[in-house]
């Protein structure tokens, strides 16, 4: 029984690291996307311009940075596909 309830613990533990290093990635991918990010000319009518302006934005990025960031990316190309954008 006390190896089962250090078992729970370490999962619990380890679900929770997980959460907080996933919600740090997104947060900073948000931050630095609106900070430094590519914003569509209002007069492009492509309902995936954004997306392609996020994707050269995220493929410009050093690899440490885009490590950082894998949450946002992982989101962001998640909320565009199910707009119908590659």
């Amino acid at each position: 029984m006390l190896y089962l309830k250090l078992l729970f613990v370490m999962a619990g533990i380890v679900i929770l690291v997980l959460a907080v290093v996933m919600g740090a990635s997104y947060g900073l991918g948000v931050y630095l996307n609106s900070r430094n990010g590519t914003r569509v000319d209002p007069s492009n009518t492509d309902p995936c311009a954004q997306c392609q302006a996020d994707r050269d934005w995220y493929d410009g990025l050093p690899g440490w940075h885009q490590i950082l960031v894998t949450a946002w990316w992982l989101v962001n190309r998640y909320l565009w596909s199910e707009k119908g954008c590659q």
